[in-house]
């Protein structure tokens, strides 16, 4: 079969490479060469690259490890200790195993011994349609107690989804205490996996292994999705048109409709699906900044949510010396600081980092960059499942894969990748 994929990021290089191998025709859309990866891109610093937005992987990570494998990069694997903080009451405290959690001051000893125990309960969990009619905030309450709740993770779920945090289903909540207690070997060690070379390396090799088999990039913006009379679908950019078998999209759903005429019925399903946008500065400096890798802000006045001195954890000589740190913040496209000017982001984060290490300056930053991505978090919101869109649109043979239909799992590289290789699998019939 002749199939189109539009979208370049994990899901539609997975998909390609899935297709590719199996003999069939494959030609992938992106607006440009530099979209390669989606919000898994990279940009070039010292004899190396580095993620646009953070990322590592976790050792229950399958997909995107058997992917790798089969990629021939298993060798360039590795495999690291974190070490974490939390950023509250105006301190630092470290916050990466048990004992850690048993020192932590900032809520009383029982709250303490409850967080531990709905962390390691929950990968006992399997029923989640269970949780599916109760809030977060009633789950976080009930498990981890009223205190916990009230100092902690009110911040914390308003930091990622503000105005709609109170809608927030337990799902999502659960299923990440679920996957960081997966990740621990033992009570006191957490193992995170990071490609030496940065994640793109893995979507550079699928591209060069989809064109080996014979796939094309179309490197410019779709105009427009037509089906055909014969139920085939065409692509139209302003290279031309082009007739496919079949079309997968990896985009979100209300991009979709913006290129095909489709039901009303289907578009309000559509409507219903919202996405928080995410602001990621990288700071490129000349000098450690801490020692922490992944520091969690439960401040409400934070600019930002998240601190991660990502050479904490990964080190790599083709760095050439420098330490590269995100900040990240959780926000609504509609924000007016989400379309503030890159030098207004960048005042307003250096001017809080000061609060977290008195020791920063700005000078300590050599270069900078600042990444946005419109749809970085799908609101995962009560009875979530009855709102997941099928891989099938109305329009037979146009296929849906995006990272609102991963659930009950929340979105990340590996489910990404396995959202690839099912939805090319199914449209060719296995």
């Amino acid at each position: 079969m002749k199939i189109g994929i539009i979208g370049c990021g994990a899901t539609g290089l997975s998909a390609g490479y899935t297709l590719s191998q199996k003999g069939h025709e494959t030609v992938l859309y992106d607006t440009s060469e530099s979209e390669l990866g989606g919000i898994a891109g990279a940009v070039p610093i010292g004899r190396t690259y580095i993620d646009k937005f953070y990322r590592h992987i976790f050792t229950s990570d399958a997909e995107i490890l058997s992917l790798i494998q089969e990629a021939g990069l298993n060798s360039e694997m590795m495999w690291i200790e974190p070490k974490n903080g939390m950023y509250i009451d105006g301190k630092l405290y470290p916050f990466t195993n048990p004992i850690d959690l048993i020192m932590f001051p900032a809520v009383g000893f029982i709250s303490r011994i409850r967080m531990g125990l709905a962390v390691l309960s929950a990968k006992y969990v399997t029923d989640y349609k269970a949780m599916e009619g109760i809030t977060a905030k009633e789950w976080l309450v009930k498990k981890a107690g009223k205190q916990s709740y009230d100092k902690i993770w009110s911040t914390l779920l308003h930091s990622k989804f503000d105005k709609d945090s109170d809608k927030v289903s337990g799902v999502w909540i659960w299923n990440k205490f679920k996957l960081r207690g997966s990740t621990r070997q033992n009570l006191n060690k957490e193992s995170l996996g990071y490609l030496r070379g940065g994640f793109f390396q893995l979507y550079k090799k699928l591209a060069e292994i989809i064109k080996g088999n014979g796939g094309r990039f179309v490197f410019e913006s779709v105009a427009r999705i037509s089906p055909e009379a014969d139920g085939k679908i065409g692509i139209e950019t302003a290279r031309g048109y082009e007739v496919y078998d079949k079309v997968l999209f990896t985009a979100a759903a209300d991009l979709l409709v913006q290129l095909c005429n489709f039901p009303n019925e289907y578009l309000e399903k559509v409507s219903k699906i919202k996405h928080k946008s995410n602001i990621c500065m990288t700071l490129v400096a000349d000098r450690q900044i801490s020692d922490f890798y992944w520091v969690t802000i439960a401040e409400r006045d934070s600019p930002f949510v998240l601190y991660i001195e990502h050479t904490n954890l990964v080190k790599d000589e083709a760095y050439d010396g420098k330490h590269i740190i995100y900040l990240s913040r959780y926000i609504d496209s509609s924000d007016p600081f989400f379309s503030a000017s890159d030098e207004e982001i960048k005042r307003v984060f250096l001017s809080y980092l000061p609060k977290l290490f008195p020791g920063f300056s700005p000078k300590d930053a050599s270069s900078w960059h600042i990444f946005r991505s419109v749809h970085s978090q799908p609101v995962v919101g009560l009875r979530y499942s009855d709102d997941v869109l099928p891989q099938e649109t109305p329009i037979a043979n146009l296929h849906l894969a995006s990272m609102a239909q991963i659930y009950p799992e929340d979105r990340g590289q590996n489910y990404a990748v396995a959202k690839g290789i099912s939805a090319a699998k199914k449209m060719i019939g296995e």
